[in-house]
């Protein structure tokens, strides 16, 4: 079958999927999201082929799409206007009409393939294409558009917003990553599943167990790892630095790591690690997804102290590894994907906060105990496998009744 995935795709994970391309040859592409990857990588293996279609900024005003191909797989980039709200040349800002023009390229570089089905993410411009494509399709919301609006009340999330709102009231198919999601969804579309997000299992048990015994023996040196996609008020990333200050009278050696946008040296987070005179704090800024993972594989313990997730991968992913994931008791899908009493704190209470993490990196059977606990239940819920089945069966299904509609 041929597929089309309408989604963020960036070369840091496309790369893998055009070994005949010099990664510097390929467009940055659309940045973030590596679970499109583990997608791309499970419908190809499954024999279908694959046409992963994006958008990038314009550079130079050139807006011609670019295709890049090897074997199975297509990968097109279609440039987008690089401003939001002021003008573009002779373009408006991408917000002001609604991503009208992005649209209508992704739109004609899906016709122009002419797949048999569109998995298109997110409720923005990806979906408006695959409804405008009128071709059998399936849209996964990521996000709820209303809170992050409440949480960046500016021009570009209220445009956002009414995107969402737009083309989730026109969409006959889709599905969201977890139950806190979908009541949000089920007010606005007529057919909604639950498929959580997918990621790879690259450890097996015994490699796991090897992890667990020589972390388990080094805890008083905790390497503590905090991943956040922003550093703002959602993601409550200077409430995870004031946990680690707190860690830090219990657990002098521990050591913080920072990474994702805007823990850049220098950056706003580096800049809240002065106001707090804090010490043994690392600094990574943005990296390749596969740089993240070599992280998480050294990792004691990943804090996630955000106040809203739809899902949030990078937990699934750290416990992929064993790695004890901390996060939100009231944040959002959190306590869903982490399914464990013990490692689910109050985001507003330090003390709560900290005491979790302390009780955990003080007791050492225990440590070993949740860590096996965390990477079982992944590999139980969250597998690339278990995921792509679900898809597998909904894309049937959509099939069947784009089929039946035609026939009458």
């Amino acid at each position: 079958m041929k597929i089309a995935v309408v989604a963020s795709s960036d070369r840091s994970f496309i790369q893998f999927f055009l070994p005949n391309y010099n990664f510097n040859d390929l467009p940055i592409g659309f940045e973030g999201s590596p679970f499109i990857g583990t997608l791309i990588n499970s419908l190809l293996k499954d024999n279908n082929e694959v046409f992963a279609i994006t958008i990038t900024k314009a550079i130079n005003n050139d807006y011609a799409i670019k295709k890049f191909n090897c074997k199975n797989f297509t990968w097109l980039v279609v440039p987008c206007r690089p401003f939001s709200i002021r003008n573009n040349g002779k373009k408006a800002g991408r917000i002001i009409d609604l991503y009208r023009y992005e649209i209508t390229q992704l739109t004609n570089a899906i016709l122009e393939v002419s797949p048999d089905f569109v998995h298109a993410h997110w409720s923005y411009e990806f979906a408006g294409a695959a409804i405008k494509c009128k071709l059998p399709y399936l849209i996964t919301v990521h996000d709820n558009s209303w809170k992050i609006f409440c949480y960046f009340r500016n021009l570009y999330r209220f445009g956002k917003f009414l995107m969402s709102e737009i083309y989730l009231r026109k969409a006959l198919f889709t599905s969201t990553v977890s139950p806190y999601m979908f009541p949000y969804l089920k007010s606005r579309c007529k057919e909604v599943k639950i498929i959580p997000n997918p990621t790879p299992i690259k450890i097996n048990e015994n490699q796991l167990q090897k992890l667990i015994k020589y972390k388990s023996n080094t805890l008083l040196t905790a390497k503590i790892v905090m991943i956040n996609n922003g550093w703002d008020k959602r993601k409550n990333g200077f409430f995870g630095l004031q946990v680690f200050k707190k860690i830090k009278q219990k657990l002098p050696l521990a050591s913080l790591h920072l990474l994702g946008h805007g823990t850049e040296m220098n950056g706003l987070a580096w800049q809240d690690v002065q106001k707090l005179q804090l010490q043994d704090v690392f600094f990574y800024g943005s990296l390749k997804h596969v740089d993240v993972e070599n992280h998480l594989v050294d990792a004691h313990l990943l804090i996630h102290p955000s106040l809203e997730e739809s899902f949030g991968v990078v937990l699934i992913e750290a416990m992929s590894y064993g790695v004890p994931t901390i996060g939100g008791s009231k944040s959002g899908a959190v306590p869903w994907v982490i399914n464990n009493e013990q490692l689910l704190a109050d985001c507003n209470n330090l003390v709560d906060f900290s005491k979790k993490i302390e009780y955990l990196l003080l007791n050492q059977h225990i440590y070993e105990s949740i860590s096996n606990t965390c990477y079982q239940n992944v590999v139980s819920r969250f597998s690339d496998k278990a995921v792509y089945d679900n898809y597998r069966i909904y894309y049937l299904e959509i099939l069947n009744f784009f089929k039946s509609v035609k026939s009458k």
